[in-house]
């Protein structure tokens, strides 16, 4: 038989309501039916038939509503076709609330034991973890063991009590952290439950208690650690952590006594403050982390980042919690009250102005890696946002097309300052997966929007020479070549050709603010930054191979694929290569954006026919036609640079330049060039 269960919650609800209502009910018809055959003289033995199917009713509803609240509370369950919600009970060990409570008390009650005695075994962890996913048993194993005893027997599992010398080292306590897993999963299974199979009302409180205590802070941050926890019962959990935090500050300046720490005697048990206990958990649940951070009352992100002390690596959970809040949801289908696209980008434009400050990236020096993410996430609004002078506060892109740089509608965006993003830039590349992640989403980004103008510009020509045709039905072919490359050119230099243009002058102005920010775009700095400057060199050999990616899909989703095209083949020749290709970063950079630029005209056919060919495109030269050294063509594609050899290159480098190419391409190259002078006009000086 299949461990695979299926309902429908709304019909099952529906029948055990009407259960209740007719077994109430058909008692008393079955008075009425007993009263009605005495009248007539005729004899009954025993109940009447009602009777029985009443009272048979009656003792199965208990029952099906058990199953449903098992479902209900079952992590893995699933909803099919038809509102079936369906779930596999072969790991429910207990198929009855008695089953459950008889397994928890018992296991309960040699826990206790092992844990008294400070001899747990591997045995007894085991034997916990076959009912980690059983409803049943996890919802009876919290009500017997209840949070404060719960505490105490984590902290004792781990030592507490025992002299410092006596306690465990971190090597050896692999069966008390699987034990330590299992609570908390088994914690998050009972968060879960419903109906009958719920926590008592007062749980969060009972857990929270006393957590000024570092036992207690200890044990909770191992119960929150690991469970996949309802979501009202977290977001209720982390506020009244957040309360107590605010209204008992931590002060790292007060000496800690290690003897009196927590955990194995090795290794500290990290931050203790109450707030400290919950930011893996804010990491684990997006939508909880998102709920807490944007709670208009508290205000929570304005506490945890400027002013609340980190102990030890804490600040990177911070930055791990505000990073999936802020990126994990992204959407534009729904009004801001109900989006949760809406609150990342909230979160995100706030974050990036509290990033900004000089003391929160002192209090945060381990969140660059996270603040890489967000701004890559938002690399759009970034490029926006960089180019803009005027001041704007935090808030979210509210618009019918938050991106109309792009083809398609994207998901809400984050408002950002200028100059805040700058600052934050400049702090977090000081991290070099910060900045690869930052370059490489603003290298898709760029081969995106460009693709799509580039296919604009040819749907342009495409009309214009249909309609030339239409209107020359005696045209020779030499006729037809010639007006095709005429309204070519003609378009490069207005309409989509001046709008490509364009977005190359102003996307070339972001890339200077980010190598300005990473330190590199002088060559003097850049040779005290070695690695970081030959990574980005080899960089811009790359960014021409990036796939543009379908329309209406925001480059967020691509970053990680960019960024593993980009950095994950680095390879030493390529290195070399890029070394000779230009002295300094900006000069690679330039040469990235005429590459970019140059493959993207290319593969919509704007260097004109190869079949002619036109004067603008290489075939028309024997030196970079098929067969010869300089071919630098692969499948009708201008290779990238890391793929070309000398020879290729060296071809590559002398057709763009010629003056019949310049008839298409120049526009575009004289934009480039001028979007990195104005860049360095008015954005020098490294994030001010």
């Amino acid at each position: 038989m299949s461990p695979q269960v299926g309902i429908d919650p709304a019909l099952m609800t529906q029948l055990i309501n009407g259960m209740r209502r007719v077994s109430a009910t058909i008692p008393d018809v079955g008075l009425q039916v007993e009263r009605a055959l005495t009248a007539l003289d005729i004899p009954l033995w025993g109940p009447t038939p009602l009777q029985a199917i009443g009272r048979q009713m009656s003792e199965q509803i208990p029952a099906l509503q058990g199953r449903l609240d098992l479902i209900l509370a079952t992590p893995d369950s699933t909803f099919g076709k038809g509102g079936i919600l369906w779930a596999n009970e072969s790991d429910w060990l207990s198929k009855s609330p008695a089953e459950g409570a008889a397994s928890a008390k018992l296991l309960a009650t040699k826990l206790r034991d092992q844990i008294e005695s400070h001899a747990l075994t591997a045995d007894m962890v085991a034997e916990i973890e076959r009912h980690k996913k059983d409803p049943y048993f996890a919802v009876a194993f919290a009500k017997e063991i209840p949070p404060r005893e719960l505490k105490s027997l984590i902290a004792r599992m781990y030592g507490s009590g025992l002299p410092r010398s006596a306690r465990p080292d971190q090597r050896d306590v692999r069966t008390q952290d699987r034990l330590a897993t299992m609570l908390s999963t088994i914690l998050g299974t009972a968060s879960r439950g419903v109906g009958q199979m719920r926590l008592a009302d007062d749980y969060a409180d009972q857990l929270v208690d006393d957590i000024e205590d570092p036992l207690n802070a200890f044990a909770v941050k191992k119960l929150l650690q690991d469970g996949e926890f309802d979501h009202n019962f977290l977001l209720t959990v982390v506020q009244k952590l957040y309360d107590k935090d605010v209204a008992h500050p931590p002060n790292l300046d007060l000496p800690r006594d290690p003897w009196t720490m927590p955990g194995p005697k090795d290794t500290t048990p990290g931050d203790l403050s109450p707030m400290g206990t919950a930011l893996t958990a804010l990491a684990h649940h997006p939508a909880v982390a998102q709920d807490f951070f944007t709670d208009a009352q508290r205000k929570p992100l304005d506490f945890l980042m400027r002013r609340h002390p980190w102990d030890g690596d804490a600040n990177a959970d911070l930055g791990w919690a505000i990073q999936v809040a802020s990126t994990e949801f992204r959407d534009h289908d729904l009004p801001p009250g109900g989006s949760r696209g809406y609150r990342s980008a909230l979160i995100a434009s706030w974050a990036v102005r509290f990033w900004s400050n000089p003391k929160v990236q002192a209090n945060l020096p381990n969140t660059r890696a996270s603040l890489g993410t967000i701004l890559a996430q938002y690399t759009g609004d970034v490029h926006r946002d960089t180019q803009s002078l005027t001041s704007k506060m935090p808030g979210v892109v509210t618009a019918s097309d938050p991106d109309k740089n792009l083809y398609g509608a994207e998901p809400y965006g984050a408002k950002f300052e200028g100059n805040d993003v700058k600052k934050t830039m400049t702090w977090a590349f000081e991290d070099d997966g910060a900045f690869q992640t930052v370059a490489a989403a603003h290298g898709q980004y760029a081969a995106k929007m460009l693709d799509e103008l580039a296919r604009k510009i040819a749907a342009e020509i495409k009309a214009d020479f249909t309609a030339w045709q239409n209107s020359h039905p005696d045209a020779t072919r030499q006729q037809l070549d010639a007006a095709r490359q005429d309204i070519l050119e003609e378009r490069m230099s207005r309409s989509g050709g001046a709008e490509f243009s364009r977005a190359t002058r102003g996307l070339s102005m972001t890339t200077w603010v980010i190598t300005d920010a990473a330190n590199i775009a002088n060559i003097g700095e850049a040779k005290a930054n070695d690695a970081r400057f030959a990574a980005f060199k080899e960089m811009t050999e790359k960014v021409v191979g990036l796939a543009p990616g379908p329309q209406g899909k925001f480059v967020g989703l691509l970053v990680d694929t960019a960024k593993g095209e980009i950095f994950g083949k680095i390879k030493s020749n390529h290195e070399d290569r890029a070394r000779e290709g230009a002295d300094t970063a900006l000069g690679a950079a330039k040469h990235m954006f005429a590459d970019l630029t140059a493959a993207t005209m290319m593969r919509h056919g704007l260097f004109g026919d190869k079949s002619v060919p036109a004067n603008t495109h290489p075939y028309k030269h024997k030196d970079y036609s098929p067969g010869s050294k300089g071919h630098f063509m692969d499948d009708e594609e201008i290779k990238p640079r890391a793929e070309m050899n000398a020879d290729e290159r060296e071809a590559y480098d002398e057709w763009l330049k010629l003056n019949e190419t310049g008839r298409v391409f120049g526009r575009p190259d004289d934009s480039i060039a001028i979007g990195f002078r104005d860049a360095e006009k008015y954005y020098s000086g490294r994030g001010a």
